[in-house]
């Protein structure tokens, strides 16, 4: 593959030069002689010829010799080999669809919090059935070797995360991006109950260390040997300026519960 994509550059990098761009359209029409191409550029035939011999070389054009004749054609397969590469940049990643369907939710959040400012408010509700009892999942929320596992959407790492499954207790997050960038979001836990139940509040900081909305978070176990997750995230109190984070909500938590249902499997 390596070799292939070095074939595909040298091809591009001949190519990038516009006078050889133009044989490789005149070419494409059909053969010409050398002394055909020099007349369509209009250039002299010395120059002609070194940028045909520069197209050879990269295998985009081949040459005949035709007695005292020199006929000039495309290497169509080259031409294919390129093709086939440049199609195979064009297939979208799931993170490229990601992304397009991030900037749409953007800009409809956007646009319902300048309806409403005042009273904005969004919910978003998660369900998942694990093949687990409710208790191993529940360990999977409380206990920090196991959240550091899960709690951090693609492309993120987990630097710092505390959930104190008690009335009070703390809830800190915070993940850092391949360029180094840092997100910090913090909360309280309000209501606990072992296995079963869990409400805190969590949502990012901005940069005077106070969260940039409220957001409500409302965690439900139930079933024996397999765990009926539901989580409801209602949140309020937002600007048009938080509208990317709450965008960010619906794909970040769907990639983190993704990720917590794939721990405790593990675990299994």
């Amino acid at each position: 593959m390596a070799v292939e994509s070095d074939r595909v550059h040298a091809i591009l990098a001949v190519l990038a030069e516009p006078t050889r761009f133009r044989i490789v359209e005149t070419l494409a029409i059909r053969p010409h002689t050398i002394g055909e191409v020099a007349a369509v550029l209009g250039a002299l035939q010395p120059q002609t010829t070194k940028h045909l011999q520069a197209l050879e070389a990269a295998g985009v054009v081949r040459i005949h010799r035709l007695g005292r004749r020199k006929l000039a054609y495309l290497n169509r397969a080259a031409l294919d080999e390129v093709a086939a590469w440049l199609g195979g940049l064009s297939v979208a990643t799931p993170d490229d669809v990601a992304l397009e369907r991030y900037a749409d939710a953007i800009a409809a959040t956007e646009a319902r919090i300048s309806d409403d400012p005042a009273g904005h408010a969004t919910i978003l509700r998660f369900r998942r059935t694990i093949p687990a009892p409710p208790a191993r999942v529940w360990e999977a929320w409380t206990d920090p070797r196991l959240l550091a596992q899960w709690w951090a959407p693609r492309h993120f790492e987990v630097e710092h995360s505390r959930l104190d499954a008690i009335p009070g207790g703390h809830v800190e997050l915070r993940l850092r991006e391949a360029d180094g960038a840092r997100y910090a979001s913090a909360g309280t836990v309000s209501a606990a109950e072992p296995g079963r139940r869990l409400e805190f509040t969590l949502a990012p900081l901005g940069a005077d260390g106070e969260p940039l909305f409220d957001a409500v978070h409302e965690l439900t176990l139930s079933g024996r040997t397999r765990c009926r997750m539901e989580l409801t995230i209602r949140v309020a109190r937002a600007d048009a300026a938080a509208a990317p984070m709450i965008a960010g909500l619906e794909p970040g938590w769907t990639q983190l519960l993704d990720a917590l249902a794939d721990v405790v499997a593990r675990r299994a």
